[in-house]
């Protein structure tokens, strides 16, 4: 009988303790979806509009070599991946950094921050948070956030400086290239079109189209090229000229025999998801 008392008594506190791992479990969960939503909802208070496209950059810490290159393999190529040792830390020795552009809503973040979380917990490391654009956001350590933790984002003082002599990006083209800088929540671009080259030739059949419809604004720096528009406009691009192409169909040459080189402060998200797009499907 008393054995039956004992047993019934065990199965008891395994509920118990049972019940306990469960409510720990969600109230960590919600914990970290809420930092989400705090830091997301600072952004806002800084002018981070809801349904533009922004830089996010993701911190994993991680214990070696081995598993940066098996979280690498993972989140390629939705991420830009690198990794590199850090100093003063022997169990996680290396930092990983993962970075895409997204747009800054709370259930996508809390997506990508569940998936990380996860992935950091495969590899024994940790997901250390996000930064999006010029407001730096770190969460903290797995098990200690908190009130304190969740009011750490602050804004990133700091100045960057970058050159389009060491792009982020580059984007390699028949008769030419686009080179892609990111600063904060801008990314910016360099255009560099051999003689030779045209939209509807070398770019808009890897599209299935004959005309762009990028809206541009941007610094000619060398060169001549045209901006061709449906109902027979067209007008040319020369060294020192500030643009704006509106969003219209239009395609575009270089005209004469020396390359054509031109800033892009808008549109160069876009037409570089475009120039990515029409390669992939040309088998460029």
């Amino acid at each position: 009988m008393a054995g039956f008392y004992i047993v019934l008594l065990l199965g008891a506190l395994g509920l118990v303790g049972l019940r306990i791992y469960l409510k720990l479990r969600a109230a960590h969960k919600s914990r970290a979806e809420s930092w989400d939503e705090q830091m997301i909802g600072r952004l806002r208070s800084q002018g981070y509009a809801p349904f533009n496209d922004y830089p996010v950059d993701f911190f994993l810490a991680l214990p070696d070599e081995a598993a940066c290159q098996a979280a690498r393999a993972r989140l390629e190529p939705e991420f830009r991946v690198d990794a590199k040792p850090v100093e003063n830390d022997r169990e996680l020795a290396f930092s990983l950094h993962a970075s895409k552009t997204m747009r800054l809503v709370v259930p996508d973040m809390q997506d990508v921050s569940r998936r990380l979380g996860a992935l950091a917990s495969e590899f024994h490391g940790r997901y250390d948070g996000w930064a999006a654009g010029r407001a730096r956001t770190e969460r903290a350590a797995a098990g200690t956030a908190g009130p304190a933790a969740a009011a750490a984002g602050q804004l990133d003082a700091r100045a960057i400086l970058k050159s389009f002599e060491t792009p982020d990006e580059t984007r390699a083209l028949e008769h030419g290239k686009f080179e892609l800088v990111h600063l904060g929540a801008m990314t910016l671009a360099r255009a560099t079109y051999q003689p030779g080259w045209k939209w509807s030739t070398h770019v808009g059949p890897g599209l299935g189209l004959s005309r762009c419809s990028v809206e541009h604004v941007g610094l000619v720096l060398a060169g001549v090229a045209t901006a061709a528009f449906d109902d027979g406009t067209i007008i040319e691009l020369r060294a020192g000229q500030l643009f704006h192409i509106p969003p219209v169909p239009h395609d575009s040459w270089v005209v004469g025999d020396e390359p054509y080189v031109s800033l892009h402060f808008l549109g160069a998200d876009e037409y570089a998801r475009a120039l990515t797009l029409s390669a992939s499907r040309s088998g460029a």
